[in-house]
């Protein structure tokens, strides 16, 4: 048979035995919170966006069986007021017995599709090596960068210590000490934020406001998403059951008109890190904003806040002593484009975490 076609419903157990070996056994784990069949259904069938001409593929071996998988999510994104068709490219895997370069078949075939762009921001360095040099995707060197800021130093200082072998009783025993600095470290601190936030709110983030106020906010970026409330809610709502062990919190922030002046998403734990999946302020408050979210993430016991690169706030990250390293994944970007690339690598464009792939 050997061919590449849709992927559909009744294909899902058998990309499921793949995904097992391609991932599980390479040290990869499945979504903690919802069993692989439900994820594999609602990611790639119940997107509200769902578009029958950007679907996910496989490739069938001769004897009738999946031995390769590429995962296509589409997206909603705006350039220069232009609806663009999009789409994260996600799971590529393939099965130890498929033919060789079946992987590179299917890349080639989704770069094909009739999307203006393909972006993915997980790539390891195998699909990156795949995607450059069949598609000529771009790696975004700006938008595979993080930022990290600690919020209770000293406790994070001890969890670092713990996480490379220093006993269990050693790190226990310094805890009360930690704690001690970690109030002492506030006054300059999640306080400071808030004296630099005079006149400013924070709230719970309703998703009208995200789908109607984006624009508003970001006048000037010229590649930006479009919402709409039912796939906010649907991808919200996947991310939460995907990590329970986690909250999700949205939060939005307002000046003293009571104007929306910004907001920010992020998952957090606990005693652990906060990860910031979309951080957005106006122009003249964009300080506040960053304040803003240093100061609720503080509000949860959180001991680090992280998130990707967010470029019109590299100053506010700077001189509020946070710190830059690249990330574990590559984010890549293919468009035929010239202006949309262009825009993307001169950091015009707002590429959050919500538009990569779940």
């Amino acid at each position: 048979m050997d061919l590449i076609r849709a992927f559909a419903r009744d294909d899902i157990p058998g990309v499921l035995e793949l995904f097992r070996w391609a991932f599980a056994h390479n040290g990869h784990h499945a979504p903690p919170g919802i069993p692989l069949d439900t994820y594999f259904e609602r990611v790639f069938f119940e997107n509200p966006w769902y578009d029958d001409e950007l679907p996910s593929l496989v490739h069938v071996n001769d004897s009738g069986a999946i031995d390769a998988f590429v995962g296509v999510q589409p997206k909603r994104l705006r350039f220069r007021g232009r609806r663009l068709r999009v789409i994260a490219a996600t799971k590529l895997m393939a099965a130890p017995t498929a033919a060789p370069l079946v992987a590179s078949r299917l890349v080639r075939h989704v770069l094909a599709g009739p999307q203006d762009l393909l972006f993915t921001d997980i790539s390891n360095d195998a699909a990156r090596r795949i995607f450059e040099v069949l598609g000529g995707a771009a790696t975004l060197l700006l938008y595979s960068m993080q930022w990290q800021r600690p919020v209770r130093p000293a406790r994070h200082a001890l969890s670092w210590l713990r996480a490379r072998g220093v006993p269990a009783v050693v790190t226990q025993s310094l805890r009360p000490v930690a704690a001690v600095a970690d109030t002492a470290l506030a006054r300059w601190g999640p306080a400071r934020s808030r004296a630099a936030s005079d006149g400013y709110s924070i709230e719970d983030l309703p998703l009208d406001v995200v789908a109607k106020r984006l624009p508003d906010l970001l006048p000037s970026r010229a590649l930006q998403p479009e919402y709409d409330e039912q796939w906010l809610a649907w991808l919200l709502g996947l991310a939460q059951q995907m990590d329970p062990q986690r909250v999700l919190r949205r939060r939005l922030v307002r000046d003293a008109h009571q104007e929306p002046v910004g907001w920010f998403f992020y998952r957090v734990e606990p005693g652990g890190v906060a990860e910031v999946l979309q951080l957005v302020a106006r122009k003249d408050a964009r300080a506040p904003v960053f304040d803003a979210l240093l100061l609720d993430v503080w509000s949860t016991g959180a001991t680090m806040v992280a998130g990707r690169l967010e470029p019109s706030m590299v100053r506010e990250m700077s001189t509020r002593h946070c710190y830059f390293r690249q990330a574990d994944y590559w984010t890549l970007a293919h468009t035929k484009d010239s202006e949309i690339l262009d825009a993307i690598l001169s950091g015009n464009a707002l590429l959050s975490r919500l538009e990569g792939e779940w």
